[in-house]
């Protein structure tokens, strides 16, 4: 026996039923009711718009109407006035141009005219002019009396009649006919006769009434009953005056315009609806005269108003019908559909079989199936999908309890990876204090996991290290306002050692209270990484060969010796020499020979000066000697010195002895020079000097030693330099960079280019060293600079997407160029281009000549969002000092190492170190000097970025790759 289920159906309920064939009822009457309202308007709209259009017809009939009996009017008189010359006796008197005889003869007629025909004025006219006689039961007027005469003389010289309307108090339709006697011209008739008639007979044709208005400036002068003052007018005539009177008063009132009388007007006077309609006559005379065309439309807008009525009532009774029908039908319905609802309960407590047995018995037999029958099918399905479910849910039980032994083998798996992983893992709570370490860990820093738990993270670190920053950038992260950020720091181990770790802390994401980890520390310990960076440092600034000074550390010892003897006003000297016929201890021995030679020679060099002096080798066979505090003589005295111990070296090398000399130059400063370049550049000369007089011996630079021909071309180069500035002279030429992996070119690197006078193009080798000299670099970074950016606004101006970016080359002066960061702002600023399309090449000489420098501005440029990309990278040993020390994005391999790539396994091993160093940097790169696609391929395996070389594009001007770019 199946239980009884308490349904919620017969639960007191919250909320208020209100059943749902109600609302379909109702919702369904308000359409309906909508649809009625609609036809309704519908209807009404139509009717009040043929209406319109019947009346518009109206108007226009009655207006053709009264220009027929104008024209019919004026037809009459004139043939009246043809007629006069005929009358009994009036063909004598006219030709007997008796005024008395004509007027004897024409008073017999006078009374059957003006009778029979409404002829108000008759008045003859001779052939000059004057008045022969007149007749008329109307006032004359002094103003009339001139119009008249003026058609008189108008018919005399045309012999032409016309038909004028003048109107005053009245209006009168005047025809003015010249008078033929015998075929000949006698004289000129005036006839008139008023609108009245014609009125009438509007009247009885069209049904409607109307009414003369004469308005102007004595309109108001007839009398005060007639007088309309809104409108200026006066009622010169009206048919059925008394009714109609009132009408044109109402209208008056309502449309004080007489002009809105014109477009026609609709008042309501005394249950009834009128039309107005004015229409204009061609009068002459001070006063304007119009008709006005009254029509009684009471009836059919009753007609329309009784239809509009019926529609609604049908409407209605409908609507009406149509609600009781629906509501009939939907309950029964829904009385079915409330039957099922009364067993869903059933599916709740999973009695399915109960429920679909429920459902059977509620099933209704009937021809066609309907929604609710479909509902059925569905509900039946329904709890044979349920039943599945649950049963399906069972088995998931299971498999969740296996999966959970599952689980904790992983979390055991991971702890063990934890433990072996070779990085330290710690986590830490809200308040910095540690919760866990791996194995590793306890390993590195001999502290166990229980001796570090709730220590503060802070009291690993060194004492030396910002403690107070460091807190702040973790409670950043346990606030959320910065996910991870990675340092350096070293840590004291618990016997006493210590080691370098750079660390990664990350947030996690869940937590119940502050005590529980919030921090995921990872320490990588780069204890032997930092020993090496400072091999590497070490390696910057000397010769491996010889551990003497390279040329850029022997640059910074001369320029700070420089600079105290400038100071303190010590003299010094600068010894620069070469070993003469070194070369041929290589070509006969091999290179090893020579290296064990050059190591010889520092040897002595070390054992032969004093110790303050400082010692170099420049490069090659190339050395060179400081000697501070040191006058003339003593500094000869070194050199032959010098001299004589390299005399006396020598060499055994496969049963071959070598001996060499050398040849030096001396150079005093600050006698021959107060900076680096000039020194040096002295030095040289005096050596070649050495050279030209013999070889193994010293010379001491002169002034007269300079070269002629170094100054002139200088100021050779200085001068077209300046011309070039002038006559815009300096072009910019492009070389493509590809993306190895897209194949596409989207970047270019500026190259400087000069055009020479004859149109030939002069490479940057020849005039950047006479700008650095005459101090005109400054002047063409800021041109390269100018240039660039409006080349790149150019090339990306009607760009959406697939931008061009551009390289450009800054020279080693412009880290101490205090106009270059506000001349790029301006620039930016003026062109509106992105910061990020422009890249700046600097190389590793131009960054260590002003470091501090260097770095600063760097800073300030990528703050404006461009990018920095380190040239030359791996050609000197401090490269990777510099790509950590300097905030560059990108790095560019030095074409040596990329030239033979192909073929030289060396260079292969070489370019993947750099790859590695730059890639775990997070260093994008870009390899230069790719000439052919073996090279090409070889980088594809490398995972290097981007590739540049004649193989990619050879150096050309923007617009042979821009062609749309007409200048800058």
């Amino acid at each position: 026996m199946s239980q009884v289920v308490k349904t919620p159906i017969n639960e007191t309920q919250i909320r208020k039923f209100l059943s749902f064939r109600w609302k379909i009822t109702s919702l369904s009457s308000l359409i309906l009711l909508a649809v009625v309202l609609l036809f309704c308007i519908v209807s009404y709209w139509g009717l009040v718009t043929n209406f319109d259009s019947q009346r518009e017809t109206e108007f226009e009939r009655y207006g053709r109407e009264i220009d027929s009996l104008i024209e019919r009017l004026s037809s009459g008189l004139r043939q009246q006035a043809e007629a006069i010359p005929f009358l009994d006796g009036m063909p004598k008197a006219l030709l007997s141009n008796d005024k008395s005889k004509i007027k004897q003869v024409f008073n017999r007629h006078w009374p059957l005219i003006h009778i029979n025909s409404g002829i108000e004025t008759v008045r003859l006219y001779n052939t000059s002019n004057q008045l022969i006689a007149d007749w008329s039961s109307l006032e004359s007027h002094p103003e009339d009396e001139q119009y008249i005469l003026e058609w008189v003389q108008r018919v005399n010289r045309q012999e032409k009649p016309i038909h004028p309307l003048l109107c005053k108090k009245r209006c009168i339709q005047h025809t003015v006919a010249p008078l033929l006697i015998d075929g000949k011209a006698g004289g000129t008739v005036v006839i008139g006769i008023t609108l009245t008639d014609a009125m009438l007979a509007f009247n009885r044709v069209s049904g409607a009434d109307i009414g003369l208005l004469i308005h102007g400036n004595d309109a108001h002068s007839v009398d005060n009953v007639s007088y309309m003052v809104p409108w200026n007018a006066h009622i010169a005539a009206l048919t059925r005056k008394n009714e109609n009177y009132q009408i044109l008063k109402t209208a008056a009132a309502k449309f004080p315009s007489i002009d809105s009388l014109r477009k026609g007007i609709q008042i309501d006077l005394s249950d009834n609806h009128y039309q107005i309609k004015l229409y204009a006559l061609n009068a002459v005379g001070s006063n304007k005269a119009s008709l006005a065309v009254i029509t009684n439309i009471t009836a059919a807008i009753n007609n329309i108003h009784d239809s509009i009525w019926k529609i609604a009532t049908i409407g209605l009774l409908g609507l009406v019908f149509s609600g009781i029908l629906m509501f009939g039908i939907f309950t029964r319905l829904l009385s079915r559909l409330k039957d099922i609802s009364y067993t869903l309960p059933l599916l709740a407590s999973g009695q399915f079989e109960s429920f679909r047995q429920s459902l059977i018995a509620l099933k209704h037999v009937q021809k066609y199936s309907d929604e609710i029958d479909m509902l059925n099918v569905a509900a039946v399905q329904l709890s044979m999908q349920l039943e599945e479910l649950e049963q399906k849910a069972s088995t998931r039980a299971t498999q969740l309890i296996e999966q959970k032994d599952e689980l904790s083998k992983e979390r055991d798996f991971i702890a063990n990876l934890l433990d072996t992983a070779q990085v330290i893992v710690l986590t830490q709570n809200a308040l910095g204090r540690i919760n866990s370490m791996n194995a590793y860990g306890e390993m590195l820093t001999h502290y166990s996991e229980k001796e570090l738990h709730d220590t503060h993270f802070l009291q690993l670190l060194a004492s030396n290290y910002d403690h107070q920053y460091l807190s702040a950038l973790l409670e950043e992260i346990n606030l959320g306002t910065r996910d991870q950020f990675r340092h350096e720091t070293t840590i004291r181990c618990k016997d006493g050692s210590t080691r370098d770790i750079a660390w990664l802390h990350s947030r996690l994401l869940s937590r119940n209270s502050k005590y529980d980890p919030t921090i995921l520390s990872v320490g990588l310990d780069v204890t032997e990484y930092k020993l090496a960076q400072e091999r590497l440092t070490w390696l910057a600034t000397h010769d491996p060969l010889t551990d003497l000074h390279n040329r850029r550390r022997f640059s910074e010892e001369l320029e700070q010796i420089l600079s105290r003897s400038d100071r303190y006003h010590h003299p010094g000297a600068l010894l620069f020499f070469d070993l003469d016929r070194f070369k041929y201890i290589n070509d006969t021995s091999g290179h090893q020979a020579g290296d064990t030679f050059l190591k010889l020679v520092a040897k002595m060099l070390s054992q032969t000066i004093r110790s303050g002096d400082i010692t170099a080798r420049l490069g090659g066979d190339e050395f060179a000697v400081i000697l501070p505090e040191i006058n003339t003589d003593g500094a000869i005295e070194v050199a032959k010195k010098i001299l004589n111990n390299i005399s006396s070296l020598n060499l055994t090398y496969d049963n071959r002895n070598h001996r060499v000399s050398a040849s030096i130059g001396i150079a005093l400063f600050p006698e021959h020079g107060n900076n680096v370049h000039d020194l040096l550049a002295a030095a040289d000369l005096a050596m070649y000097h050495a050279k030209d007089t013999g070889r193994n011996t010293w010379h001491l630079f002169s002034i007269e030693d300079r070269s002629r021909e170094r100054v002139q071309t200088l100021v050779y180069w200085k001068e077209k330099i300046e011309f070039a500035q002038a006559n815009d002279n300096f072009i910019l030429f492009l070389q493509p960079i590809m993306n190895i992996r897209t194949h596409r070119i989207m970047h270019y690197e500026v190259l400087l280019r000069m055009r020479n006078g004859d149109e030939s193009i002069l490479p940057p080798a020849g005039f950047i060293y006479a700008a650095e000299q005459t101090g005109l670099i400054h002047v063409i970074d800021h041109l390269v600079l100018r240039k660039s950016i409006a080349l790149a606004a150019a090339i990306n101006r009607n760009r959406t997407q697939d931008f061009i970016s551009l390289s450009i080359n800054l020279s080693a002066h412009a880290f101490n160029d205090p106009e270059l960061l506000s001349i790029l702002f301006h620039e930016l600023n003026t062109y509106k281009i992105n910061p990020a399309l422009l890249l700046f090449e600097i190389t590793e000489t131009a960054a260590l000549e002003n470091l501090p420098g260097a770095r600063t501005l760097m800073k300030e440029i990528r703050e404006l969002g461009c990018g920095f990309v380190l040239d030359d990278f791996g050609v000197g040993f401090s490269s990777f000092y510099y790509l950590r020390e300097l905030p560059v994005d990108a790095v560019k391999i030095d074409g040596s190492f990329i030239r033979n790539l192909g073929e030289n396994p060396d260079d292969q091993i070489l370019v993947n170190a750099l790859c590695s160093v730059a890639s775990g940097f997070g260093k994008q790169i870009t390899a230069e000097f790719v000439e052919n696609e073996k090279i090409l391929n070889q980088l594809r395996k490398m995972n290097i970025d981007y590739a540049q070389g004649y193989h990619i594009g050879k150096p050309a001007p923007y617009k042979e790759f821009f062609h749309e770019i007409n200048s800058l």
